[in-house]
């Protein structure tokens, strides 16, 4: 019997938009993985110091954003989604509404 990955990319349909061909690891090489080249290769030959927080944090804000936006504000849904316990998205909500970076959380 074949295992399957707990948190595995589904084999489903690809988002609308997106060519049926395309897969999910298709997508992120040719979106993402271009921007975060060209960002790299930026802060690098600018001699910018940080560089893994400053893109690892923008890429967790963005992803939380928009998994809780997508999941209407559900956000045992949107943990689940994201992979992680309703506590640690929690605490990664709070600290983006304590950075200021999150305002969606205080107009509720």
């Amino acid at each position: 019997m074949k295992s399957v990955k707990k948190n595995a990319v589904p084999d489903s349909p690809a988002p609308p938009g997106v060519p049926a061909a395309s897969r999910y690891g298709e997508v992120l090489n040719s979106n993402i993985g271009e921007s975060i080249d060209l960002l790299v290769e930026y802060l690098v030959d600018n001699n910018v110091k940080g560089i893994h927080p400053l893109i690892m944090g923008e890429v967790e804000k963005r992803l939380i954003v928009k998994v809780l936006e997508r999941s209407r504000g559900n956000k045992v849904k949107a943990a689940q989604r994201l992979g992680m316990s309703r506590n640690t998205f929690h605490r990664k909500v709070q600290k983006l509404v304590e950075s200021g970076t999150y305002p969606h959380e205080s107009e509720s």
